[in-house]
């Protein structure tokens, strides 16, 4: 088998281990987009029949997933300028669920996903990195917030920090 089609089956074992713990934490299975090598999109999509909170919180994202050996700096930067074109592309939020060997799942999310009144910058160091059990539990209590025209979430304050005049540290 040559190295491209070994990397494609690594990546599709990556995706469906991902879609499943997913799955397992909140109720509802994304599915493999199986044009994306040829459209260059996103991993994971919302399946057409999906309907509920779960699902609009997940169709809000634009699910990139990595299962390498080793994790590093330079390859999280990379893979997330990647995930960040793709959603760009597709006029969602990016999310960059990763695991290395012997490590658990991770999902990055961009902090203007979660908090409207933070700007979106591109940049990987402006992302919550959260565990699958954070990152479901966000999913769960439908705090992804809508993506705004433009890249920027939307102009309301989210629901969980209405009434609050300080930020939280």
């Amino acid at each position: 088998m040559s190295g491209g089609a070994t990397s494609r089956r690594k990546g599709g074992q990556g995706e469906r281990e991902f879609a499943r713990a997913l799955e397992d934490q909140v109720g509802l299975r994304l599915a493999r987009n199986l044009e994306q090598s040829r459209q260059g999109g996103h991993d994971l999509t919302l399946p057409e029949e999906a309907t509920g909170p779960v699902a609009d919180a997940l169709g809000r994202l634009a699910v990139e997933c990595k299962r390498y050996a080793t994790i590093t700096p330079a390859s999280l930067a990379a893979w997330w300028n990647q995930a960040r074109g793709q959603a760009d592309r597709a006029g969602l939020w990016p999310a960059l669920a990763y695991r290395g060997d012997r490590q658990a799942w991770r999902v990055k999310l961009p902090l203007a996903a979660l908090w409207s009144s933070f700007n979106p910058w591109d940049d990987v160091a402006y992302t919550a990195d959260l565990s699958l059990l954070a990152f479901a539990a966000l999913v769960r209590e439908g705090l992804i917030l809508p993506r705004g025209r433009g890249g920027e979430g939307g102009s309301e304050l989210h629901p969980a920090s209405r009434g609050l005049d300080a930020p939280c540290y």
